[in-house]
């Protein structure tokens, strides 16, 4: 292992000349090693130094070897002074985007590199986790993220036959780095998204799902618009067209469209909370006249959305909709497991209340309450 005899009287900074690299390639890491005493230092150095290198597929340790002609083992540093050492790295085929390098078992600095994924032939003769070798052929995964909240949900109020579960995701059509992306940037913004919803009657023998929406979209976010105000954090535009049917047939078919403008705003309020603030206003375009002709009686033309978030804790997250027939309201309640199981689960634990219309496409009509807990990945 990587340990300094007496490091508590060094100070040790790693750092590095190079941008963005790919992955499988080597990074050259500069240690500079301070003397915070007013007497020589002498040091034994271990060969060679492990390194942990963190990424979003895993942490791995890495050993580095010292460059030069004379690597150098037993170190002498002057009173007040320092020397500075280079190691290669060898970053993981795997590894891709945001990369965390640190010394092992050494407290220095973290180096946050940016690493492009590796070209086919870095592969060859490497042995790799299976769920990110090439094998899966994932070239493009870097465009697919999330959307809208994703979670599941148990039934409390009235029941389990009220359960609940959502997944979203987008996917960026045009890749900002190419050559149409460079002649018109604006057509990164571009996105194909698709959320599903389902509320499970788990308390029925068959566990039947009640009714699902299933929503796709085309939308065009601009994610920064620079407004100049010290207190706003972020803010951006999302507009699109969204199609929601459930899927069902006869009497039990529902289907409609929409055209929307949703202004997305952050601002700071203190600590570390921030307000969100994203109203979404909406128009029906060929909505079904046979089966949901009134929808937009309980469902109207404006959903306003206010959250207060500690991204790193306490979340709470509510929705109004206000149309002719009355408003509907959902509120949801949201914190980190991690900090209820010492970073071992990496889920929310989520409360959720909804009361009011249109939930479902089924019973857009039908005023209900409905209590629920469980857990989410995206909130």
């Amino acid at each position: 292992m990587a340990t300094f005899a007496g490091a508590s009287d060094m100070e040790i900074v790693l750092s590095t000349d190079q941008g963005i690299i790919h992955g499988g390639e080597a990074i050259i890491i500069d240690i500079y090693l301070h003397n915070n005493t007013d007497a020589t230092f002498i040091t034994e150095l271990p060969s060679p130094l492990t390194f942990t290198i963190s990424s979003k597929q895993e942490t791995v340790s890495v050993n580095a070897n010292q460059l030069g002609k004379e690597a150098m083992r037993r170190l002498q540093i002057p009173a007040r002074g320092f020397i500075k050492l280079q190691y290669s790295l060898s970053i993981p085929v795997f590894a891709r985007e945001l990369v965390r390098i640190e010394l092992k078992t050494v407290d220095t600095n973290p180096l946050l590199i940016e690493v492009k994924q590796s070209p086919p032939d870095a592969w060859v003769g490497q042995q790799v986790p299976i769920d990110q070798g090439q094998i899966l052929a994932q070239s493009f995964l870097e465009d697919l993220s999330v959307h809208d909240p994703m979670y599941f949900l148990l039934g409390v109020e009235p029941g389990l036959e009220q359960s609940k579960f959502q997944l979203s995701f987008k996917y960026r059509l045009f890749n900002p780095e190419g050559y149409l992306a460079e002649k018109i940037p604006e057509v990164s913004g571009f996105y194909l998204g698709y959320t599903q919803r389902s509320i499970w009657d788990l308390e029925n023998d068959s566990k039947p799902f009640d009714d699902t929406s299933y929503m796709p979209e085309l939308f065009y976010l601009l994610p920064k618009i620079d407004l100049n105000i010290d207190s706003v954090t972020s803010f951006g535009i999302q507009t699109g067209f969204q199609h929601e049917s459930n899927g069902k047939g006869g009497d039990e078919s529902r289907s409609t469209n929409y055209l929307y403008i949703k202004p997305i705003m952050a601002v700071h309020l203190a600590g570390p909370f921030y307000l969100k603030f994203a109203p979404r206003v909406h128009t029906y375009v060929n909505n079904s006249e046979s089966s949901n002709d009134d929808i937009m009686d309980y469902r109207g033309y404006f959903d306003l959305e206010v959250g207060i978030v500690d991204t790193q804790g306490l979340a709470l997250n509510s929705h109004l909709w206000w149309a002719q027939k009355g408003p509907t309201v959902q509120v949801d309640l949201s914190y980190p497991m991690t900090k209820l199981f010492t970073k071992s689960l990496n889920l929310y634990l989520h409360v959720q209340y909804f009361s009011g219309y249109a939930e479902t496409l089924l019973h857009y009509n039908e005023r209900h309450d409905a209590l629920r807990m469980g857990f989410s990945i995206v909130r």
